[in-house]
């Protein structure tokens, strides 16, 4: 299960439904890695212009910090590349290099080529998201929780 617990700041700024956000990812990792996936991330505001960050407290629980100075489409990515970071310690236990040379070593980095592949699963993520809201939506305007 992936769990996401947003700060009040985080969840006002971006507005996201991170519970429904963690259970689409879970579905998604789950199948994929053919296991159950359990990683949870605490979620802050990025104190960094234009940087997101995770970094490993336990086993399976991590803290991102967030650049939420972009659009959902930006942020969901943001969110997915920085799981990733997260799978490589906890399912791969890749050991990630905090510290390189030049921006061309870091972006060059088998850790950054990798998780930005993950962030190629954005648009999919946010059309599931835009789906699923917009399902909620019509459930409640159609009252489909009576009868009649």
């Amino acid at each position: 299960m992936i769990k996401f617990f947003p700060s009040r700041r985080v969840q006002k700024d971006t507005g996201l439904d991170f519970d429904l956000l963690g259970n689409i990812c879970s579905e998604i990792f789950n199948k994929g890695f053919q296991k159950n996936v359990t990683v949870w991330c605490k979620i802050y505001k990025s104190r960094e212009k234009e940087t997101s960050t995770v970094e490993r407290l336990e086993k399976c629980l991590y803290q991102i910090n967030l650049d939420i100075d972009g659009n959902r489409r930006y942020i969901i990515g943001c969110i997915l590349h920085e799981l990733r970071h997260a799978f490589q310690q906890s399912i791969f236990k890749y050991n990630v290099v905090a510290r390189f040379s030049s921006y061309t070593a870091y972006y060059n980095s088998t850790e950054e080529k990798d998780a930005r592949k993950q962030e190629k699963l954005t648009s999919e993520i946010v059309k599931i998201y835009d789906n699923y809201k917009k399902a909620e939506e019509k459930f409640k305007r159609f009252n489909l929780k009576e009868l009649g």
